[in-house]
Protein backbone atom coordinates (compact mmCIF):
# COMPACT_ATOMS: atom_id res chain seq x y z
CA UNK A 1 0.00 0.00 0.00
CA UNK A 2 2.58 2.07 0.83
CA UNK A 3 4.36 1.80 -2.72
CA UNK A 4 1.34 3.71 -4.17
CA UNK A 5 1.47 6.77 -1.48
CA UNK A 6 3.46 9.93 -2.31
CA UNK A 7 7.24 10.09 -1.27
CA UNK A 8 6.32 12.51 1.59
CA UNK A 9 3.47 9.87 3.01
CA UNK A 10 6.11 7.28 2.86
CA UNK A 11 8.13 8.91 4.75
CA UNK A 12 5.62 9.98 7.03
CA UNK A 13 4.91 6.18 7.68
CA UNK A 14 8.18 5.28 8.40
CA UNK A 15 8.14 7.78 11.26
CA UNK A 16 5.13 6.33 12.50
CA UNK A 17 5.58 3.07 12.69
CA UNK A 18 8.00 4.00 15.53
CA UNK A 19 6.22 3.58 18.42
CA UNK A 20 7.35 3.94 21.74
CA UNK A 21 6.42 2.63 25.18
CA UNK A 22 4.67 5.30 27.85
CA UNK A 23 2.38 5.64 30.93
CA UNK A 24 0.14 3.56 31.73
CA UNK A 25 1.23 0.47 29.55
CA UNK A 26 -0.54 2.49 26.86
CA UNK A 27 1.92 2.35 23.21
CA UNK A 28 2.01 5.40 21.36
CA UNK A 29 3.40 6.89 18.03
CA UNK A 30 6.98 9.25 17.83
CA UNK A 31 6.84 11.98 15.19
CA UNK A 32 9.29 14.49 15.03
CA UNK A 33 8.36 17.55 16.90
CA UNK A 34 6.80 20.13 15.69
CA UNK A 35 6.08 24.02 16.69
CA UNK A 36 2.93 25.56 16.15
CA UNK A 37 2.76 26.69 13.03
CA UNK A 38 3.87 22.90 11.47
CA UNK A 39 0.97 21.18 12.65
CA UNK A 40 -2.12 20.31 10.14
CA UNK A 41 -5.13 20.21 11.27
CA UNK A 42 -5.99 16.54 12.28
CA UNK A 43 -7.71 13.94 10.20
CA UNK A 44 -5.30 11.00 11.96
CA UNK A 45 -4.15 7.36 12.43
CA UNK A 46 -4.34 6.31 15.74
CA UNK A 47 -3.10 3.05 18.17
CA UNK A 48 -4.85 1.29 21.16
CA UNK A 49 -5.50 3.67 24.15
CA UNK A 50 -4.93 2.90 27.75
CA UNK A 51 -6.82 -0.48 28.85
CA UNK A 52 -10.53 0.05 28.37
CA UNK A 53 -13.54 -2.50 29.80
CA UNK A 54 -12.58 -6.12 29.73
CA UNK A 55 -12.60 -7.93 26.57
CA UNK A 56 -11.40 -5.26 24.62
CA UNK A 57 -9.07 -6.85 22.77
CA UNK A 58 -12.37 -9.02 21.10
CA UNK A 59 -13.08 -5.42 19.94
CA UNK A 60 -10.29 -5.13 16.93
CA UNK A 61 -10.99 -4.85 13.40
CA UNK A 62 -11.17 -8.65 12.92
CA UNK A 63 -14.39 -8.80 15.17
CA UNK A 64 -15.57 -5.51 12.41
CA UNK A 65 -14.95 -7.79 9.22
CA UNK A 66 -15.72 -10.89 10.36
CA UNK A 67 -18.70 -13.00 9.05
CA UNK A 68 -21.02 -12.17 5.35
CA UNK A 69 -23.98 -10.57 7.31
CA UNK A 70 -24.08 -7.14 6.02
CA UNK A 71 -23.45 -4.61 9.54
CA UNK A 72 -23.53 -0.88 9.66
CA UNK A 73 -21.25 1.36 11.15
CA UNK A 74 -22.10 5.10 12.20
CA UNK A 75 -19.61 7.31 13.32
CA UNK A 76 -20.10 10.51 14.52
CA UNK A 77 -19.74 13.05 17.41
CA UNK A 78 -18.99 16.73 17.95
CA UNK A 79 -18.44 18.93 14.54
CA UNK A 80 -14.90 19.29 13.13
CA UNK A 81 -13.26 16.30 15.15
CA UNK A 82 -12.34 14.06 12.22
CA UNK A 83 -15.56 12.18 11.74
CA UNK A 84 -15.16 12.11 8.37
CA UNK A 85 -11.67 10.56 7.98
CA UNK A 86 -12.04 7.98 10.17
CA UNK A 87 -15.13 7.20 8.46
CA UNK A 88 -13.36 7.22 5.00
CA UNK A 89 -10.78 5.51 6.13
CA UNK A 90 -13.08 2.48 7.95
CA UNK A 91 -14.66 1.80 4.45
CA UNK A 92 -11.86 1.59 2.69
CA UNK A 93 -10.20 -0.92 5.30
CA UNK A 94 -13.36 -2.86 4.60
CA UNK A 95 -13.20 -2.83 0.89
CA UNK A 96 -9.63 -3.92 0.89
CA UNK A 97 -10.40 -7.17 3.23
CA UNK A 98 -12.98 -8.26 0.85
CA UNK A 99 -16.28 -6.73 1.57
CA UNK A 100 -18.24 -4.55 -1.23
CA UNK A 101 -18.89 -1.16 0.63
CA UNK A 102 -20.56 1.95 1.06
CA UNK A 103 -20.17 4.81 2.73
CA UNK A 104 -22.90 7.56 3.45
CA UNK A 105 -22.57 11.01 4.46
CA UNK A 106 -25.85 11.99 6.06
CA UNK A 107 -24.23 15.45 7.18
CA UNK A 108 -25.80 18.30 5.16
CA UNK A 109 -22.00 19.60 5.10
CA UNK A 110 -20.71 16.68 3.14
CA UNK A 111 -16.98 16.35 3.33
CA UNK A 112 -16.57 12.74 1.90
CA UNK A 113 -15.28 14.42 -1.57
CA UNK A 114 -12.79 16.14 -0.24
CA UNK A 115 -11.79 12.97 1.79
CA UNK A 116 -11.46 10.80 -0.78
CA UNK A 117 -10.23 13.90 -2.97
CA UNK A 118 -12.83 12.78 -5.69
CA UNK A 119 -16.11 13.88 -6.52
CA UNK A 120 -18.88 12.31 -4.65
CA UNK A 121 -21.83 15.12 -4.87
CA UNK A 122 -25.24 14.65 -6.77
CA UNK A 123 -26.86 12.57 -4.42
CA UNK A 124 -25.85 9.38 -6.19
CA UNK A 125 -23.85 6.22 -6.30
CA UNK A 126 -20.60 7.22 -6.96
CA UNK A 127 -17.80 4.89 -7.38
CA UNK A 128 -14.47 5.23 -5.44
CA UNK A 129 -11.46 4.86 -7.36
CA UNK A 130 -8.33 2.44 -5.93
CA UNK A 131 -9.95 -0.16 -2.98
CA UNK A 132 -9.25 -3.54 -4.00
CA UNK A 133 -12.85 -4.63 -3.05
CA UNK A 134 -15.92 -2.05 -4.78
CA UNK A 135 -16.12 0.87 -2.57
CA UNK A 136 -18.99 3.18 -3.57
CA UNK A 137 -19.49 6.53 -1.34
CA UNK A 138 -23.42 8.83 -1.70
CA UNK A 139 -23.44 12.35 -0.52
CA UNK A 140 -27.21 12.80 0.26
CA UNK A 141 -28.65 15.99 -1.09
CA UNK A 142 -30.61 17.66 1.06
CA UNK A 143 -31.54 20.58 -1.53
CA UNK A 144 -32.43 17.82 -4.37
CA UNK A 145 -34.91 16.53 -2.15
CA UNK A 146 -36.22 19.10 -0.84
CA UNK A 147 -37.00 20.12 -4.24
CA UNK A 148 -38.45 16.55 -5.24
CA UNK A 149 -40.30 17.56 -1.85
CA UNK A 150 -42.36 20.44 -3.27
CA UNK A 151 -42.70 19.14 -6.90
CA UNK A 152 -43.41 15.28 -5.49
CA UNK A 153 -47.38 15.75 -6.79
CA UNK A 154 -46.78 17.69 -10.21
CA UNK A 155 -47.54 14.75 -12.53
CA UNK A 156 -50.58 14.46 -11.17
CA UNK A 157 -50.85 18.18 -11.44
CA UNK A 158 -51.52 18.75 -7.54
CA UNK A 159 -49.70 20.31 -4.89
CA UNK A 160 -47.27 18.32 -2.94
CA UNK A 161 -49.13 18.77 0.11
CA UNK A 162 -51.98 17.29 -1.22
CA UNK A 163 -50.19 13.93 -2.44
CA UNK A 164 -49.36 13.41 1.05
CA UNK A 165 -52.48 14.32 2.24
CA UNK A 166 -53.93 11.95 -0.42
CA UNK A 167 -52.07 9.11 0.84
CA UNK A 168 -54.00 9.14 4.41
CA UNK A 169 -56.93 9.02 3.23
CA UNK A 170 -57.38 13.68 4.23
CA UNK A 171 -57.51 14.92 0.33
CA UNK A 172 -61.13 16.18 0.90
CA UNK A 173 -59.93 17.96 4.21
CA UNK A 174 -56.80 19.76 1.81
CA UNK A 175 -59.50 20.26 -1.20
CA UNK A 176 -61.59 22.38 1.22
CA UNK A 177 -58.28 24.41 3.09
CA UNK A 178 -56.90 25.33 -0.59
CA UNK A 179 -59.34 27.93 -0.37
CA UNK A 180 -57.83 29.59 2.53
CA UNK A 181 -54.39 29.32 0.18
CA UNK A 182 -52.25 27.15 2.63
CA UNK A 183 -50.61 25.60 -0.01
CA UNK A 184 -47.85 27.40 0.04
CA UNK A 185 -47.38 27.78 3.34
CA UNK A 186 -48.29 23.64 3.78
CA UNK A 187 -45.71 22.66 0.70
CA UNK A 188 -43.10 24.52 2.90
CA UNK A 189 -40.14 21.47 3.72
CA UNK A 190 -40.61 21.01 7.34
CA UNK A 191 -37.63 21.30 9.96
CA UNK A 192 -35.98 17.81 10.46
CA UNK A 193 -36.34 17.27 7.09
CA UNK A 194 -32.54 16.43 6.53
CA UNK A 195 -32.83 13.81 8.57
CA UNK A 196 -36.28 12.12 7.24
CA UNK A 197 -34.18 12.22 3.95
CA UNK A 198 -31.53 10.29 5.22
CA UNK A 199 -33.99 7.98 6.98
CA UNK A 200 -35.64 7.11 3.79
CA UNK A 201 -32.23 6.44 2.36
CA UNK A 202 -31.60 4.14 5.57
CA UNK A 203 -34.96 2.23 4.70
CA UNK A 204 -33.67 2.20 0.77
CA UNK A 205 -30.44 0.34 2.50
CA UNK A 206 -32.93 -2.21 3.76
CA UNK A 207 -35.35 -2.87 0.89
CA UNK A 208 -33.99 -1.47 -2.36
CA UNK A 209 -32.35 -4.28 -4.66
CA UNK A 210 -29.23 -1.96 -5.71
CA UNK A 211 -28.06 -1.91 -2.03
CA UNK A 212 -27.45 -5.74 -1.92
CA UNK A 213 -24.28 -5.87 -2.76
CA UNK A 214 -23.38 -4.11 0.37
CA UNK A 215 -22.16 -6.18 3.42
CA UNK A 216 -20.89 -3.02 5.06
CA UNK A 217 -22.37 0.39 5.44
CA UNK A 218 -20.71 3.51 7.23
CA UNK A 219 -22.53 6.33 7.86
CA UNK A 220 -20.56 9.50 8.38
CA UNK A 221 -23.16 11.15 10.05
CA UNK A 222 -23.91 14.82 11.12
CA UNK A 223 -22.84 16.87 14.05
CA UNK A 224 -24.36 15.33 17.56
CA UNK A 225 -27.11 17.39 17.46
CA UNK A 226 -29.15 16.23 14.05
CA UNK A 227 -27.77 12.74 14.97
CA UNK A 228 -29.60 12.37 17.70
CA UNK A 229 -32.89 13.84 15.67
CA UNK A 230 -31.27 11.40 12.82
CA UNK A 231 -31.74 8.18 15.56
CA UNK A 232 -34.60 9.16 17.23
CA UNK A 233 -36.88 9.97 14.05
CA UNK A 234 -38.17 6.12 13.56
CA UNK A 235 -39.68 6.52 17.18
CA UNK A 236 -41.36 10.33 15.94
CA UNK A 237 -42.86 9.09 13.03
CA UNK A 238 -44.32 5.92 14.16
CA UNK A 239 -45.84 7.38 16.84
CA UNK A 240 -47.16 10.18 14.67
CA UNK A 241 -48.10 7.77 12.03
CA UNK A 242 -50.44 5.73 15.06
CA UNK A 243 -51.91 9.24 15.28
CA UNK A 244 -52.95 10.14 11.75
CA UNK A 245 -54.33 6.37 11.38
CA UNK A 246 -56.59 7.10 14.67
CA UNK A 247 -57.73 10.46 13.61
CA UNK A 248 -58.88 8.61 10.22
CA UNK A 249 -60.58 6.80 12.34
CA UNK A 250 -62.46 9.21 14.43
CA UNK A 251 -63.27 11.52 10.44
CA UNK A 252 -64.36 8.13 9.19
CA UNK A 253 -67.31 8.49 9.84
CA UNK A 254 -67.81 12.43 9.47
CA UNK A 255 -67.11 11.86 6.03
CA UNK A 256 -68.42 8.38 5.23
CA UNK A 257 -71.46 10.36 2.94
CA UNK A 258 -68.48 12.25 1.07
CA UNK A 259 -66.52 9.22 0.63
CA UNK A 260 -69.63 7.05 -0.83
CA UNK A 261 -70.79 9.74 -3.21
CA UNK A 262 -67.41 10.30 -4.78
CA UNK A 263 -66.84 6.42 -4.50
CA UNK A 264 -63.54 7.20 -2.57
CA UNK A 265 -63.86 3.58 -0.45
CA UNK A 266 -61.29 1.88 -2.53
CA UNK A 267 -58.66 4.73 -1.92
CA UNK A 268 -58.89 5.07 1.52
CA UNK A 269 -57.97 1.65 2.28
CA UNK A 270 -55.30 1.63 -0.02
CA UNK A 271 -53.96 5.05 1.88
CA UNK A 272 -54.37 3.12 5.36
CA UNK A 273 -52.74 0.15 3.74
CA UNK A 274 -50.02 2.57 2.53
CA UNK A 275 -49.28 3.78 6.13
CA UNK A 276 -49.53 0.82 8.14
CA UNK A 277 -46.68 -0.36 5.75
CA UNK A 278 -44.87 2.72 6.40
CA UNK A 279 -45.26 2.03 9.75
CA UNK A 280 -43.67 -1.03 9.31
CA UNK A 281 -40.68 -0.12 7.44
CA UNK A 282 -40.06 2.69 10.74
CA UNK A 283 -40.07 -0.70 13.03
CA UNK A 284 -37.79 -1.84 10.53
CA UNK A 285 -35.65 0.98 10.85
CA UNK A 286 -35.94 1.52 14.64
CA UNK A 287 -34.95 -2.17 15.22
CA UNK A 288 -31.92 -1.63 12.93
CA UNK A 289 -30.53 1.74 14.83
CA UNK A 290 -30.66 -0.70 18.22
CA UNK A 291 -29.56 -4.38 16.61
CA UNK A 292 -26.27 -5.31 18.61
CA UNK A 293 -25.35 -8.03 16.02
CA UNK A 294 -25.30 -5.64 12.85
CA UNK A 295 -25.27 -2.06 13.90
CA UNK A 296 -22.69 0.22 15.67
CA UNK A 297 -22.14 3.36 16.93
CA UNK A 298 -18.35 4.96 16.77
CA UNK A 299 -18.12 8.41 18.99
CA UNK A 300 -15.38 10.62 17.58
CA UNK A 301 -13.52 13.28 20.28
CA UNK A 302 -10.55 15.03 20.57
CA UNK A 303 -8.91 15.48 24.22
CA UNK A 304 -9.97 18.97 24.97
CA UNK A 305 -12.46 19.53 28.03
CA UNK A 306 -15.62 20.76 26.33
CA UNK A 307 -15.20 18.06 23.58
CA UNK A 308 -15.05 15.01 25.63
CA UNK A 309 -18.11 16.50 27.86
CA UNK A 310 -20.36 16.58 25.07
CA UNK A 311 -18.94 13.11 24.12
CA UNK A 312 -20.33 12.29 27.52
CA UNK A 313 -23.58 13.50 26.92
CA UNK A 314 -23.69 11.62 24.05
CA UNK A 315 -23.17 8.57 25.04
CA UNK A 316 -25.50 8.96 27.48
CA UNK A 317 -28.53 9.71 24.94
CA UNK A 318 -27.19 6.86 22.52
CA UNK A 319 -28.01 4.74 26.01
CA UNK A 320 -30.81 6.11 26.19
CA UNK A 321 -32.28 4.79 22.49
CA UNK A 322 -30.49 2.05 23.23
CA UNK A 323 -27.82 2.55 20.32
CA UNK A 324 -25.01 0.03 20.69
CA UNK A 325 -21.55 1.82 21.58
CA UNK A 326 -18.64 0.07 21.70
CA UNK A 327 -15.86 2.20 20.49
CA UNK A 328 -14.69 5.82 21.03
CA UNK A 329 -11.43 7.23 19.10
CA UNK A 330 -9.79 10.39 20.77
CA UNK A 331 -8.57 12.59 17.88
CA UNK A 332 -5.65 15.08 17.69
CA UNK A 333 -3.63 13.21 20.09
CA UNK A 334 0.07 14.59 20.77
CA UNK A 335 2.58 12.04 19.69
CA UNK A 336 5.04 11.83 22.79
CA UNK A 337 8.63 13.77 22.25
CA UNK A 338 11.14 13.94 24.56
CA UNK A 339 11.30 17.54 24.11
CA UNK A 340 8.40 20.59 23.36
CA UNK A 341 7.98 23.97 22.29
CA UNK A 342 5.56 26.02 25.23
CA UNK A 343 3.16 25.58 22.83
CA UNK A 344 3.12 21.80 22.77
CA UNK A 345 4.26 21.47 26.40
CA UNK A 346 0.90 23.28 27.22
CA UNK A 347 -1.06 21.38 24.76
CA UNK A 348 0.16 18.16 26.18
CA UNK A 349 -0.74 19.43 29.48
CA UNK A 350 -4.32 19.74 28.56
CA UNK A 351 -5.29 17.39 26.68
CA UNK A 352 -3.65 15.03 29.10
CA UNK A 353 -6.29 16.31 31.64
CA UNK A 354 -8.75 15.87 29.08
CA UNK A 355 -7.76 12.38 28.64
CA UNK A 356 -7.84 11.38 32.42
CA UNK A 357 -11.46 12.77 32.33
CA UNK A 358 -12.29 9.71 29.70
CA UNK A 359 -10.45 7.48 32.18
CA UNK A 360 -12.65 8.34 34.63
CA UNK A 361 -16.03 9.38 32.90
CA UNK A 362 -18.57 7.14 34.01
CA UNK A 363 -20.29 7.15 30.35
CA UNK A 364 -16.94 6.91 28.72
CA UNK A 365 -14.89 4.69 30.91
CA UNK A 366 -15.88 1.26 29.77
CA UNK A 367 -15.73 2.16 26.04
CA UNK A 368 -13.15 0.85 24.11
CA UNK A 369 -10.75 3.80 23.44
CA UNK A 370 -8.53 4.15 20.66
CA UNK A 371 -5.97 7.38 20.20
CA UNK A 372 -5.64 9.03 16.67
CA UNK A 373 -2.11 10.66 17.20
CA UNK A 374 -1.93 14.14 15.43
CA UNK A 375 0.39 14.09 12.34
CA UNK A 376 1.86 17.07 9.95
CA UNK A 377 -0.05 15.96 6.98
CA UNK A 378 -3.66 16.22 5.34
CA UNK A 379 -4.91 12.74 5.37
CA UNK A 380 -6.90 13.26 1.75
CA UNK A 381 -7.24 10.58 -1.15
CA UNK A 382 -7.44 6.59 -0.85
CA UNK A 383 -3.89 5.80 -0.26
CA UNK A 384 -3.24 8.43 2.56
CA UNK A 385 -7.06 6.88 3.68
CA UNK A 386 -5.51 3.53 3.33
CA UNK A 387 -2.47 3.92 5.39
CA UNK A 388 -4.69 5.88 8.18
CA UNK A 389 -6.79 2.69 8.27
CA UNK A 390 -4.07 0.27 8.18
CA UNK A 391 -2.89 1.68 11.77
CA UNK A 392 -6.75 3.20 13.13
CA UNK A 393 -8.60 0.01 12.81
CA UNK A 394 -6.06 -2.81 13.87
Amino acid sequence: MLATASPHLQAAARRLFLAVPVNQGCSSIRLPRRCFGRYASVRAASVTAPPAKEGADDLGFLEMSSGTRRRYYMLGGKGGVGKTSCAASLAVRFANNGHPTLVVSTDPAHSLSDSFAQDLSGGTLVQVEGPDSPLFALEINPEKAREEFRTVSQKNGGTGVKDFMDSMGLGVLVEQLGELKLGELLDTPPPGLDEAIAISKVMQFLEAQEYSMFSRIVFDTAPTGHTLRLLSLPDFLDASIGKILKLRSKIASATSAIKSVFGQEVQQQDAANKLEQLRERMVKVRKLFRDTESTEFIIVTIPTVMAISESSRLHSSLQKESVPVRRLIVNQVLPPSTSDCKFCSIKRKDQTRALDMIRTDPELKGLNIIQAPLVDMEIRGVPALNFLGDILWK
